[in-house]
């Protein structure tokens, strides 16, 4: 579910677990770049640039004066002028309010899970790769959008997983991830109890 923008920059510096918002860049020449800062200041050290046609921008949240949003960038954080930011239509997994392209992963084991429209693909370090269909999804009785129970289910794999708004940390990189996985695997006869963050990493939005 994507929050209208001044709902969305009025409510996500709250201390809850809020649903993040997605942006494109707007007001940027072409031939320019929207700075992405070390800290919601202009002042701020330059870290990085989005180029002026990026979308699927994921906010985790805003400074107090509401001109400055924070992304996860790179392996750390970064901040840019919501000034330049405008609501993004994104593709969202079927039956879910979840973004499609939305990445998963847990640490010791390392593992991942990207979330398409209707399946999903996971992996791990010791090399297993399963690509499964989605089977069904169903928000929590009583909440609106989430958190969200969605099944998959492929040849040696199947899933369940229950992904929902929580600020999440990997415990190996300075990243806060606005998402929270508990995964429940059975893949070539045995079992497993898997917990992770999710993301949508900014490659999907760009051109």
């Amino acid at each position: 579910m994507k929050l209208p923008l001044a709902i969305f920059l009025a409510t996500i510096a709250l201390p809850a677990f809020a649903e993040p918002g997605y942006f494109r860049v707007t007001g940027v020449a072409s031939d320019d770049t929207l700075n992405v800062r070390a800290a919601p200041s202009a002042s701020s050290a330059d870290i990085g640039d989005l180029p002026p046609d990026a979308g699927a921008i994921e906010v985790l949240r805003t400074d107090p004066s509401g001109k400055w949003g924070q992304i996860i960038w790179q392996e750390s954080m970064g901040w840019i002028a919501t000034r330049f930011l405008a609501e993004d239509d994104i593709a969202l997994v079927n039956g879910t309010n979840l973004p499609v392209g939305l990445i998963c992963s847990g640490t010791e084991p390392f593992w991942s899970l990207r979330l398409s429209s209707d399946y999903a693909n996971y992996s791990d370090l010791n090399g297993a790769a399963y690509a499964m269909g989605l089977q069904g999804a169903r928000v929590a009785l009583g909440r609106a959008d989430f958190p969200v129970q969605i099944g998959h289910a492929g040849t040696g794999a199947n899933s369940n997983a229950l992904i929902g708004p929580a600020q999440c940390s990997d415990g190996m990189s300075d990243r806060t991830y606005p998402w929270r996985i508990d995964l429940l695997l059975s893949a070539d006869g045995a079992g497993s109890y898997q917990v992770g963050c999710c993301h949508l990493p900014l490659d999907v939005g760009f051109h």
